[in-house]
């Protein structure tokens, strides 16, 4: 059954739109619609079409609706190269629920590109961000000029919605960040993450006594402009935590299990980790963090 789901999110079956051939929409099958999942993804391909620039290129592969101001063969390397291995990793290690509605991809090479990809789909040029990812509109749109890690941090946050779509935010965003600079084993059935820049930014943060504690990370608002570094900082750094521990993917099932009576996923966090409370858990994971800048591992 996993090897089946893996499979039914990232099969190599397509079903491609000729971009020189005129798209008139089919208002019987839409997104929203009880039609077929493959039948959806190419009236939502059909509708974008319609909002982005002519040279853009559409492809769908169900469940994912593939566009871009790059050429069919550029878009095919990225959905080989990055969308298939990393959505099938996710599959088997997190997500066993498969999409049941298209997922949008836009991929953008430049900034302004970007920019102007976001004013035609929401009138909002969006210009702090390298990617975006609308729960709304189950769309991703990011600037691949920023790296494979940009597509693989949106992708996680698209396959997470639809496996877990009450997953906490500060979780649903650490674990999309870990997944910034990660590795895939031989296996293909993990994604592994590495430290990045957001390691050094925790790191300071910590010693400078900005680091907030984790009931309040997990609790209040998370990512305020005025902080938003540290707090993606601090929760990619505590998902790090929870790898080397080998407790992860746990987490993330028990998150999911009690999320009704555990909303902020802390109470999860700690019978996880077999912590008595959450500040003993804080300490922990604050011993952890000084412990790699000890080791000289930071980036």
């Amino acid at each position: 059954m996993l090897v089946a789901t893996c499979y039914a999110i990232a099969a190599p079956s397509r079903a491609s739109l000729n971009p020189t051939t005129p798209l008139v929409r089919d208002e019987a099958v839409d997104a929203s619609s009880d039609a077929p999942l493959h039948l959806r993804c190419e009236a939502t391909a059909r509708s974008l079409d319609a909002l982005l620039l002519s040279e853009w290129t559409m492809i769908v592969h169900e469940p994912f609706v593939l566009g871009g101001d790059l050429t069919g063969e550029e878009l095919e390397h990225h959905y080989r190269q990055t969308i298939v291995p990393t959505a099938r990793a996710l599959a088997a290690a997190y997500f066993p629920t498969r999409p049941l509605h298209p997922i949008v991809i836009l991929l953008c090479t430049t900034d302004d590109r970007f920019r102007e990809c976001n004013v035609r789909l929401d009138g909002q040029e969006r210009s702090q961000y390298s990617g975006l990812y609308s729960r709304k509109h189950r769309r991703i749109v990011v600037n691949i000029a920023s790296g494979e890690g940009t597509l693989a941090h949106e992708l996680t946050h698209a396959l997470a919605h639809a496996d877990f779509p009450t997953m906490p935010e500060w979780f649903d965003e650490g674990l999309a960040s870990l997944h910034e600079e990660c590795e895939i084993p031989a296996d293909g059935l993990r994604l592994i993450g590495n430290e990045n820049w957001r390691h050094q930014v925790a790191l300071e943060a910590l010693h400078q006594g900005e680091l907030r504690l984790l009931e309040d990370v997990t609790s209040k608002r998370f990512g305020l402009m005025d902080r938003a570094n540290i707090d993606y900082a601090h929760v990619r750094s505590l998902c790090l935590y929870l790898q080397e521990l080998g407790l992860l993917e746990a987490f993330y099932r028990t998150c999911r299990l009690n999320s009704a009576d555990d909303p902020t996923g802390l109470r999860s966090l700690c019978t996880v980790t077999a912590s008595r409370d959450p500040k003993t858990l804080d300490d922990a994971f604050r011993c952890w963090l000084i412990s790699t800048q000890a080791a000289g591992r930071q980036k």
